[in-house]
């Protein structure tokens, strides 16, 4: 009987279920707080005496001053303080609630805690801002952070130890526990004792000894005591969890004294009854902001880019004057230098093209930002295969806010294949807060164009004609060319005349026995070049003509033959020579006459000269020397292509 009775009180003093959860702390206003079905909403704020208005879960609404709370249902809300600006406001709150089950979640103003998982040792936590999620482990006893909150809990927490009485009603939390009934049975000589648990009506079996999993509870079963007594230790599968939210700054500040927080520096220039001013201030301490803060539970404070300060109290000590200093950063609206500037910079090209063949581009940059930009250079990367041709402006000393900039470019394709044009980068300088020296450098790309540059087919048919001829005799040379290829390509063509000839050429320049001149013609375009050659020695010579373009030589010849000595009258001729006899011993008589062929500006005129003081014929013919333009590099250009044609030939 004395057992009995003891048994009964042990039974009798056992605890329910309290509120051992809390989320204490800042939150930013409005806010969200607590479980679900439980949780409570607050929705405004009086700016005259800061009492919010909330909507507890089943209340309906309720106004809250500043030092109040209410209860319901298990759930309490008090809220402390409050700090305020144009910007952001924050109130200073706490909330308790009885506990959080396996799978359930939390508000925690902008965050959501849901128990993922759950043991004796500790619990799994996924903390979500509704964007991102973070799963975290925190074991039993221990604290864990994160960002600005700090998360503990007392995992699957005892909250029944003793013996159930049968029949008689349990009640913990929102659970009824009954120790229904017990059998017992036997199968070959084995007795079995079957224990009857009710859970919220819902009925349980097992052995003692086992565990049941009762809905958000663990029931772990033990020794009968008779037919009325169950020995059982009832757990929570689930935790006790506590929540503080922290702001970023909190401590006390004198006058003069300045802080870090972030990028900004917060400095307490002044002290006074009921207000301080303070200033924000960039890393080189150059004042951003700076303004009057009040003192005391509602507190009007200073925002700027992100940055929230207020205070909440003032003391003097040690002779100086100090204010509680509590101050907020959202690192998401810290003004970032790409927030005060912005460039559209598009880099539009066509999408195909022929190699060799330039194409037009346009570079065109718009100041999309808030802020006028300085100081602006342009820089065009272009891919191996793709080359600019000729000057654009790459420097601007300013391209306002909301206007336009347009830069024409022509590009030349070297290479063929579906290829990378590049892209183009701007870099600027914007006023930033936060610098130094009151501007940053920004930085801005285009998009990266493809181009598919069909290949270039290179091909030119040479064709060279002229009649035979005689000795100091003009004979017309005349070499065609015909554009077999699909471009249309600047080319040089070169005509390689004899050892011994002379020439008249116009728009041509000579060297030594080359005659050379650049020329376009599109596809399936010719033209036909014509010349006149005078030989000075008779025999049988070759005539050889030469098309180079973009590293190709197309080349083709003719054979001439050329007999003595011709007589040559000033009325039918370039050039006045008369022999009266083909007798080499006789002398011949001489004429003397000046011709001057005019040439195009950079090539000098063709002067022939015959003179009575015996000179041969050879001696007495001089050679177009054209202006020479180019100097080595053109020297070693006819060498080239005339290298190709001797080896063709």
């Amino acid at each position: 009987m004395k057992k009995l009775l003891v048994l009964f009180l042990a039974f009798m003093l056992l605890p329910g279920v309290a509120a051992s959860s809390s989320i204490t702390g800042w939150l930013q206003f409005p806010a969200r707080v607590g479980v679900y079905d439980g949780d409570i909403l607050i929705k405004d704020i009086s700016l005259s005496d800061g009492s919010v208005l909330v909507y507890p879960a089943g209340l309906g609404m309720r106004v809250v001053p500043i030092g109040g709370s209410i209860l319901w249902d298990g759930y309490s809300f008090s809220f402390n303080d409050a700090l305020y600006s144009s910007g952001v406001s924050y109130l200073n709150l706490s909330y308790t609630f009885p506990y959080l089950l396996e799978g359930e979640k939390l508000f925690v103003g902008g965050y959501e805690v849901s128990l993922k998982s759950v043991s004796e040792k500790g619990g799994t936590l996924v903390v979500s801002d509704g964007e991102t999620s973070k799963e975290i482990y925190c074991a039993a006893g221990k604290e864990v952070s994160y960002e600005n909150m700090r998360i503990s809990l007392t995992s699957m927490p005892i909250l029944f130890d003793g013996y159930l009485r049968r029949s008689k009603n349990v009640s913990i939390g929102e659970w009824s526990v009954v120790f229904y009934n017990y059998t017992v049975s036997s199968e070959n000589g084995q007795l079995t004792e079957i224990v009857d648990i009710r859970v919220n009506g819902k009925q349980y079996l097992a052995e003692p000894g086992e565990t049941i999993d009762a809905d958000g509870l663990l029931i772990s079963t033990g020794e009968l005591v008779g037919s009325e007594y169950l020995k059982a230790t009832i757990r929570l599968k689930g935790a006790y969890l506590r929540v503080k939210v922290l702001p970023s700054f909190d401590g006390w500040l004198r006058e003069g004294k300045t802080e870090k927080l972030g990028p900004y520096l917060i400095k307490v220039d002044k002290i006074f009854d009921d207000s301080a001013y303070v200033s924000i201030m960039n890393p080189c301490g150059r004042v951003i902001r700076s303004g009057f803060i009040t003192i005391g539970n509602f507190s009007s404070g200073m925002y700027y880019g992100g940055l929230l300060i207020g205070s909440t109290a003032s003391r003097k000590r040690d002779g100086a004057m100090e204010i509680h200093v509590v101050a907020f950063i959202d690192e998401e609206k810290v003004p970032r230098v790409s927030d005060v500037a912005l460039l559209n910079v598009s880099f539009l090209a066509p999408g195909n093209a022929t190699q060799f063949v330039p194409f037009d581009a346009r570079i065109t940059i718009t100041n999309e930002g808030p802020s006028d930009l300085k100081y602006v250079e342009v820089s065009l990367n272009l891919s191996d295969g793709f080359k600019a041709l000729g000057d654009y402006p790459a420097y601007f000393e300013e391209i306002p806010k909301g206007k336009s900039v347009e830069i024409p470019l022509k590009i030349l394709p070297e290479k063929a294949g579906n290829l990378s044009l590049g892209n183009v980068v701007v870099t600027g300088h914007a006023p930033y807060a936060l610098s130094c020296y009151g501007v940053e450098q920004v930085s801005f790309s285009s998009e990266n164009r493809v181009v598919d540059v069909a290949p270039a087919k290179i091909g030119y048919l040479v064709k060279v004609s002229a009649l035979n001829g005689s000795v100091g005799g003009e004979i017309p040379l005349n070499v065609t060319v015909i554009n077999t290829g699909n471009v249309g390509l600047p080319f040089t063509l070169t005509v390689a005349l004899p050892k011994g000839f002379a020439s008249i050429a116009e728009n041509f320049t000579a060297y030594g026995k080359w005659l050379t001149r650049t020329d376009v013609l599109p596809p399936n375009g010719s033209r036909t070049y014509s010349l006149t050659v005078i030989p000075l020695v008779p025999g049988e010579y070759e005539i050889s003509a030469g098309v180079e373009s973009h590293g190709e030589v197309f080349y083709n010849s003719t054979t001439i033959r050329v007999v003595g000595e011709a007589s040559i009258t000033p009325g039918n001729s370039s050039l006045g020579i008369s022999n009266e006899s083909t007798n080499s011993t006789c002398e011949p008589k001489v004429v003397t006459e000046v011709i001057k062929v005019p040439v195009p500006c950079n090539e000098s005129n063709v002067t022939t000269t015959l003179s009575e003081e015996g000179m041969s014929l050879k001696d007495r013919l001089i050679y177009i020397g054209g202006s020479f333009v180019g100097g080595i590099v053109f020297i070693l250009l006819l060498a080239w292509i005339a290298a190709k044609m001797e080896e063709r030939g």
